[in-house]
């Protein structure tokens, strides 16, 4: 990564040249800045682009048949190709730039549009920018939250920007797109393995009727999570802290290092290799913690013993029942299972050597798809310590 700070740091490797400051709106002589349009009334196959949809620096939507150009009167939501589309409501400031595949696709509302046919790089710079601790910080300082977190378009439009030389933009743009592709591909080839493992544990399912059964209590030890204490325990250990989200919104089934963290008595923590469960209506989630980790409130925490085999077998046991796992859970949005239903539920429990089998199978594809979890963190790691480097404009144009 040495290269990468030599670009943005390139006069003097301890005190960066300011970049000229200005606003969004003055990056280039035709930009344009406008927001997308409500999708009631379009057409079935017009193609249309939400705020959900922009992820990771990509917009990602699965609508088949669905297509732009010519489906749909051109309006100022129109997305061509170039723009930079900025979410505006929720996750503020997440953006992608607009490629031939979501050419003539309408933005609807939520989603802010920025536009510079004769500089498109100012959009490549500004999707970069927006990713800063310096551009963060000034949208967390200009959101409203009535009654969820909104960036106004006429804020967007006031919003500070650096701006370095056009050919560091350029050099800027390839690295972090660079290590973005490297990161999504290194998730593609993790799902992949998980998704054989989940295959493999499916086709031996099809014995699960001749298989006896073992009640989780006899096999597990659970826990049920609380809320970090309001006063640190003295002899308190600083780790991680598990929240319901953490293991929902998870895209794989490992959990390293949550945003959250607090001291946690010694017995609250959870060793890598523990499962743990959080519930929903449509089904409960489970993941296995990769590092020290504790059990925030409604997280159950179950320890599986010190055979590998159990572990594996068991996380696929849970993902395979989720919807059995949330029909135990309290309330009527199924927000947590206690120790106590948990406990009392049975499991399939072949013969030893049946679980071994699967974990002979399984474990090398876990491996493979956690260091391409841990590669991808340390890639995210490496760019934003890169984004916090790159040198700023005026500070006072920052406030």
């Amino acid at each position: 990564m040495k290269d990468a700070f030599t670009v943005a740091n390139h006069s003097h490797p301890d005190r960066p040249t300011a970049w000229p400051t200005t606003s969004l709106e003055h990056l280039a002589k035709d930009l344009h800045v406008t927001y997308g349009i409500s999708d009631r009334g379009l057409p079935d196959h017009q193609g249309v682009v939400r705020a959900g949809d922009i992820r990771d620096g990509r917009i990602g939507t699965d609508q088949p048949g669905c297509e732009g150009g010519g489906v749909f009167p051109e309006t100022r939501a129109t997305l061509k190709r170039d723009d930079l589309a900025v979410v505006l409501v929720r996750r503020v400031g997440e953006a992608a730039l607009v490629t031939r595949e979501h050419e003539g696709w309408m933005a609807t509302r939520g989603v802010g549009i920025v536009r510079s046919e004769n500089a498109p790089h100012m959009a490549r710079w500004l999707r970069i920018w927006l990713r800063t601790p310096r551009a963060r910080a000034w949208i967390q300082q200009h959101v409203s939250a009535h009654v969820e977190p909104t960036l106004s378009i006429d804020a967007l439009r006031k919003m500070p920007v650096a701006v370095p030389p056009r050919e560091q933009i350029e050099k800027l743009h390839e690295l972090v797109t660079l290590i973005e592709d490297k990161t999504r591909l290194n998730l593609s080839i993790a799902a992949d393995a998980v998704a054989l493992a989940d295959a493999h544990f499916a086709i031996l399912n099809r014995h699960r009727g001749s298989w006896p059964t073992c009640g989780l209590a006899r096999v597990t030890r659970a826990s049920s999570g609380r809320a970090a204490p309001s006063t640190p325990p003295e002899d308190g250990v600083d780790t991680g802290w598990a929240a319901p989200s953490d293991i929902l919104n998870a895209r794989l089934p490992y959990l390293g290092s949550p945003g959250r963290r607090h001291l946690a008595a010694p017995s609250d923590v959870c060793e890598p290799g523990t499962i743990l469960i959080a519930t929903r209506p449509e089904g409960a989630s489970a993941v296995v913690a990769t590092r020290p980790v504790a059990a925030g409130r409604s997280v159950l925490a179950v320890r599986t013993g010190d055979e590998p085999a159990n572990r594996w077998w068991l996380l696929h046991e849970f993902r395979l029942r989720g919807r059995e796992l949330s029909a135990v859970a309290q309330g009527r949005q199924a927000r947590e299972i206690t120790k106590r239903a948990f406990s009392r539920l049975e499991a399939a429990w072949p013969e030893d050597t049946v679980r071994q089998e699967f974990y002979r199978v399984a474990q090398p594809l876990h491996q493979v798809a956690q260091q391409r979890v841990e590669e991808s963190v340390t890639l995210n790691e490496a760019l934003m310590a890169l984004l916090s480097a790159l040198p700023a404009g005026a500070d006072r144009a920052l406030h």
